[in-house]
């Protein structure tokens, strides 16, 4: 990593007390947004004198850093509160017919499965989930696929496992059997780039911005593509995004149109501002350092993990092709990983246990040191 990006990571996460590898459940903000944060509450102290349009445009101000990651159209990006809540919009709007299925994979995170369950509960669709043990590559997942499936949901990274789906490979599959490809990157984007040609094999992702972005709890947002802007509906009437909101003189002119592109989608009252303000660092930060060093340089602590840490004592679980940055092991002895834990715990270091599962996040503030300090800390 650069040198002057070095020094910037290590300005903006001096206040982290902890060795972190847990970015898979919650990101630390960078220090610049306690500045931020602080200004916008000073506004919501005393908004005396702010003016209509700097307020309104704050949502516009992160959208638009939200597009530079993505490298996409600033129009093509939604606010939502939750990778849920932006599934949710495509299974009220899209326009089921009589047997129409929706695809995911049997283990992947709630968030992905739970919004299909109700949709064909409520009659929507029909659900159809593939088996935990399938290889998830184009080929396996193409066999499986209900004749009439018309959405196929994933994560791009699965948040137990860490494996990492080839987007690319299982976009042109889906494409060419005209199906709607959506995609969750809460595990991946920020510690990971999702690159444009990706992108154009996918018809809507969905991320909350908490994790790998660094961002506040209860944001996220989508990019939907603009084939997915014509065929999904949108079905909350909501008064900000309508094309006279713009103009506090004109709001009585009713009209249910809105604004151009996936803002039509906005949830209600996205110009929030403590949320936009920590947002804003955040997006801010990541672009000061880009993702494509951020992604070396994670790729880099996690290829020395996996060269030293003690393979005698425990099983690598995530699979070994397209990894991404997050490690699940497992113990081969008697180890128990909730033991491990708490013994980690006791060394500072903060991890997680998902499924039975030591999960360990590695992102641009953990560096090769704390990676050693972690490796003995394990060798129990």
């Amino acid at each position: 990593m650069r040198d002057t990006s070095s020094k910037l990571i290590e300005k903006e996460f001096a206040h982290l007390d902890t060795l972190y590898f847990n970015s898979a459940y919650f990101g630390p903000s960078p220090y610049r947004a306690k500045q931020k944060v602080a200004n916008a509450l000073f506004k919501e102290l005393d908004p005396s004198f702010f003016p209509y349009n700097t307020w309104m445009g704050f949502a516009d101000r992160t959208r638009a850093n939200i597009a530079n990651l993505l490298q996409v159209d600033m129009a093509d990006i939604t606010h939502s509160t939750s990778s849920s809540d932006v599934l949710t919009l495509i299974s009220l709007g899209f326009p089921f017919k009589k047997g129409d299925v929706v695809t995911a994979v049997d283990g992947d995170y709630p968030s992905n499965i739970l919004t299909w369950m109700l949709a064909e509960e409520r009659g929507r669709c029909k659900f159809q989930l593939l088996p935990k043990s399938l290889h998830i590559d184009a080929k396996s997942i193409e066999e499986k696929l209900d004749k009439n499936c018309k959405i196929f949901s994933i994560s791009h990274v699965a948040f137990d496992t860490g494996r990492r789906c080839d987007l690319m490979a299982i976009g042109k599959m889906l494409k060419s059997r005209g199906i709607l490809f959506v995609v969750d990157a809460t595990q991946s984007l920020g510690g990971l780039r999702i690159s444009k040609e990706e992108l154009e094999y996918i018809d809507v992702l969905a991320c909350s911005s908490y994790k790998w972005l660094l961002g506040p709890y209860g944001h996220a947002f989508g990019y939907f593509s603009k084939a997915a802007q014509e065929i999904i509906e949108y079905n909350n009437a909501n008064w900000v995004k309508s094309p006279n909101s713009k103009d506090s003189g004109d709001l009585l002119n009713y009209s249910t149109k809105t604004v151009r592109g996936a803002r039509k989608y906005d949830r209600g009252e996205p110009a929030n501002m403590l949320v936009n303000a920590c947002l804003d660092a955040s997006l801010e930060f990541l672009q000061s350092v880009g993702l494509e060093e951020i992604e070396n340089h994670n790729r880099e602590v996690r290829d020395h993990f996996l060269q030293n840490y003690p393979k005698k004592k425990y099983q690598l679980i995530t699979p070994t092709e397209g990894m991404g940055n997050i490690i699940s092991i497992k113990s081969k002895g008697q180890i128990d990983v909730e033991a491990l834990e708490r013994e980690l715990k006791y060394h500072n270091i903060d991890v997680s246990v998902r499924e039975g599962k030591l999960r360990l996040s590695f992102h641009l503030f953990n560096n090769i040191e704390q990676v050693e300090t972690l490796i003995r800390a394990m060798d129990l």
